[in-house]
């Protein structure tokens, strides 16, 4: 059984295996690692404690490791107070704004009230009964709450504490590890916020495709033993996206595995005998069938064609959904562009035109500045001027163009980059430079979704070849 004490914060130890995220290296890393999973409940909760101070009423269930204490329950409390405190500095943890005034102006009175929190001492011994405890607890809804366990923190305690098979995070796992088409900033959240039951169809779905007879034979094999590596990546990175989803995997109309990722069809049974196999993808998600892993398909029968997607002309809204869904850039600097990149997929033009051209406007400034520091060293051109401020944005995207186009001397490339900096460059055009600014600052000036679509594909490459 445990002993209660007031300790102080500064002596306990954030777990670093905490179930909501993958094993982490360090404290910092463990509590930017829970910021990042879930920023607003956990700044919620340090803004509840830091007006209304620690309930002593709610004990950190706390476990010895020797002669080090570590934190099984109330992780997030005591990252936030140790950001509060000082013990995690500024500059390890950026704060937001509204949260670094409040922690300067507190008073030392709080501080001190605050500097020891009640805990509930496990022996090292009563793992069991802690894990018990620990699991019993996440119940409540409120952001300054105790946050509830998500898919993957669900996931990760059910097969770390009770053995339970679970492929689909095991995938994530080394995919977030050794994956070679995702950014710092998404292995960071996805470590613990993943729709991973997605991941979880879609593996069953897609692994006798690629020769795999289960899920957990594909789990296993990757990344060393699979020849497949970057079709698994790419869906990995899709459902992480939210561009591959349940209602595309479950689609009558669509394969899937076909359309997007070039597998082979699956092989239905004959119409003789009436019934449909159960990898057939029309098979109601519901059904037992369904459910069961796919057995793998034939490998001597002839393979069909696989099915082609309907083109769709320049200006259909479509044409741009799609050219972001293929959108994958490449290089350092560019983490922030990714995560607008995730948000500008989810807008609907129709209802958020103006929204999609701040973003994009956005994404075009980043991808000219990393641009630019990518090229620093051999000659490339400045995003800044020599005060330190920075340029024009149509000046930085003309100096990256000629720098592309090796000063107009390579035709290629110039071809390819016409377009896109005339239309960006040209003040009259809707989606220049200059109409995105206007968007933000001219409160008659508007735009529509036919707009976005007739001239997207104009500007579009510069924004790809900037980030190759």
């Amino acid at each position: 059984m445990p002993t209660t004490a007031s300790l102080p914060i500064k002596s306990l130890s954030v777990d670093l295996k905490n179930f909501r995220t993958v094993p982490q290296a360090d404290e910092v890393s463990a509590v930017r690692a829970m910021i990042s999973i879930n920023p607003d409940w956990f700044w919620a909760l340090m803004e509840s404690l830091l007006e209304d101070g620690y309930h002593p009423t709610e004990n950190i269930i706390v476990q010895k490791n020797g002669k080090k204490l570590f934190v099984r329950e109330g992780n997030r409390r005591i990252g936030a107070l140790k950001l509060i405190h000082g013990y995690l500095t500024n500059s390890q943890i950026s704060l937001p704004t509204h949260i670094a005034a409040k922690v300067e102006e507190l008073p030392t009175a709080w501080k001190r009230g605050n500097k020891e929190v009640p805990c509930a001492v496990y022996e090292e011994s009563e793992t069991d009964l802690v894990d018990k405890v620990v699991t019993l607890t996440h119940g409540k809804g409120e952001k300054a709450g105790r946050d509830k366990w998500n898919a993957v923190a669900k996931a990760r305690h059910n097969r770390d504490k009770s053995g339970a098979s679970e492929p689909a995070l095991d995938l994530l796992e080394k995919y977030l590890s050794k994956g070679r088409n995702l950014t710092t900033q998404q292995a960071e959240r996805w470590s613990g916020d993943y729709p991973l039951s997605v991941l979880d169809e879609a593996i069953k779905r897609i692994a006798p495709r690629l020769g795999f007879s289960t899920s957990r034979a594909l789990a296993d094999a990757y990344p060393r033993a699979s020849k497949h590596r970057d079709v698994i990546e790419k869906i990995i990175l899709d459902v992480g996206l939210q561009s591959l989803d349940f209602s595309t995997l479950r689609s009558q109309n669509e394969d899937f595995a076909v359309a997007r990722y070039g597998a082979a069809p699956i092989e239905k049974s004959s119409k003789s005998s009436g019934k449909k196999s159960a990898a057939d993808p029309g098979t109601p998600f519901d059904s037992p069938a369904s459910r069961a892993e796919v057995p793998a398909v034939n490998s001597s029968a002839p393979k069909a064609k696989s099915k082609k997607i309907a083109a769709v002309a320049v200006c259909d809204p479509r044409s741009v959904t799609r050219a972001l869904k293929a959108f994958s850039p490449k290089g350092n600097g560019r983490d922030k562009l990714v995560t607008l990149l995730e948000e500008i997929r989810r807008l609907k033009l129709g209802s958020h035109s103006h929204a999609f051209c701040f973003l994009l406007r956005s994404m075009f400034e980043i991808s000219a500045k990393a641009y630019c520091s990518d090229h620093a060293k051999t000659g490339g051109p400045s995003a800044v001027k020599a005060s330190g401020e920075d340029r024009a944005l149509i000046d930085v995207l003309r100096d990256v163009v000629a720098h592309m186009t090796k000063n107009n001397t390579d035709k290629q490339m110039q071809r390819v980059l016409h377009g896109a900096i005339t239309e960006l460059g040209n003040a009259a055009s809707i989606l220049s430079v200059t109409s995105m600014n206007q968007l933000v600052h001219n409160p008659k000036f508007s735009i529509n979704e036919s707009h976005i679509s007739a001239l997207f594909g104009n500007i579009f490459p510069l924004l790809e070849e900037m980030n190759r």
